[in-house]
């Protein structure tokens, strides 16, 4: 045998060990320096300013000191603006009306019209806040003078200017940063598909080969065995990945890793009995691979991180925390990373995994020997 070829068999015999250790890790390098900025910046608005009052340019200049937005040249039109839109070179506009500086002046109270390009809630929340953060400013700051003007003392008019104000603070990811929303959710997808692509083959090798001899208890053993040095490949990748990502890429977590682990394993026995399932089904390890890597998306969308469960219909909500588990792990996940939860919040979604479990795990392993009696009966025919 060459060396090519031992290397090619020595490589498939630890893949699946790569696969549970390194492969997360891998993806965590990849996705933690696409989005390593904390905070969405230089965020490209243009300015189209209609009045071009002395009023609209203290507007003008203090949008343009935010630090955040990247203020483009202002514009000439609306067409302009739109066109901007549609090439995608800007995620948002800010037009001051004509008459702008005239309302002030009239005391009618004068409008900023903020165009924002909804397809990033992200970058649209953060191109809000800044146009709500400046006008807040200058409207407090055009108070105080007309209150001055009136005969009121500057401590006086301070006081009636500050009466009621409103602080926005976003709590967990006061940033609104992509790398903390999105990190909760991309561990539970890593966690998912590695643990599928890892098993899968296996267990696929594994049916073929118990069913040339009679089944034992010896042979479940072997497998439950096997399985288990799985999980620990597993909970190692985990610890890798959140260090890379608290020490790499400054990531900060809330939570503690004993109750990551109260919710990691459930997910594990959970998602073995789905394995179980998808193994007694497909026999070519491509088809299963295929099968596996198309449940991604559609069971990260459905599992209540994006969009939330309370909003979805009754059935629908129902369906979907019976038939895959993640809806139990990425929830929590988001919980501990960002909130710093307690075990109170999370034992309500470990024990609902735990149920989970309870039924799919033995479904899975009655499904996997009723298709490796089926397949010796065939080789027996």
């Amino acid at each position: 045998m060459s060396i090519i070829n031992k290397l090619c068999n020595l490589f498939m015999r630890v893949k699946p060990y790569l696969v549970l250790t390194v492969v997360p890790l891998l993806f965590v390098l990849l996705f933690g320096g696409a989005m390593s900025p904390v905070y969405n910046t230089n965020l490209p608005v243009m300015l189209y300013d209609m009045d071009a009052s002395p009023a609209s340019r203290q507007v003008v200049e203090q949008l343009e000191r935010y630090p955040y937005l990247d203020m483009r040249e202002t514009a000439v039109s609306l067409d302009e603006v739109e066109q901007q839109f549609l090439y995608g070179n800007i995620i948002g506009a800010i037009i001051i009306p004509e008459g702008f500086g005239a309302d002030l002046h009239a005391k009618r109270g004068a409008d900023l019209l903020v165009m924002l390009d909804s397809c990033n809630f992200m970058n649209m929340t953060s191109v809000m806040t800044a146009t709500s953060t400046v006008s807040g400013t200058l409207n407090a700051a055009l108070r105080l003078q007309l209150l001055e003007a009136g005969g009121q003392k500057p401590s006086e008019a301070m006081d009636n200017v500050t009466t009621l104000s409103v602080v926005d603070r976003g709590m967990y990811n006061p940033t609104y940063g992509y790398i903390y929303f999105l990190f909760p959710a991309l561990l539970a997808i890593f966690v998912q598909q590695s643990w599928l692509a890892g098993v899968s083959p296996y267990l696929i090798e594994t049916k073929a080969e118990l069913a040339q001899k009679p089944l034992s208890a010896k042979s479940f053993g072997r497998m439950a065995g096997q399985l288990g040095i799985f999980l620990v490949c597993t909970v190692i990748g985990l610890m890798l990945w959140s260090l890379t990502l608290a020490g790499v890429f400054d990531y900060q977590f809330k939570g503690n890793m004993w109750l990551i682990l109260l919710v990691h394993l459930p997910l594990v026995l959970a998602m073995t009995g789905m394995a179980l399932v998808i193994t007694s089904i497909f026999d070519d390890p491509v088809h299963c691979t295929q099968f596996n890597m198309f449940l991604t998306i559609p069971t990260l969308l459905s599992c209540g991180y994006a969009w939330p469960v309370y909003l979805m219909p009754e059935p629908f909500r129902v369906v979907i925390t019976h038939i895959w588990p993640l809806y139990y792990y990425a929830n929590p996940m988001r919980d501990i990373i960002l909130k710093g939860c307690g075990i109170e919040q999370v034992l309500t979604y470990a024990a609902g995994c735990l149920k989970f479990a309870a039924f799919w795990l033995p479904a899975g392993i009655i499904a996997y020997a009723w298709k490796v009696r089926k397949l010796r009966r065939m080789a027996e025919a």
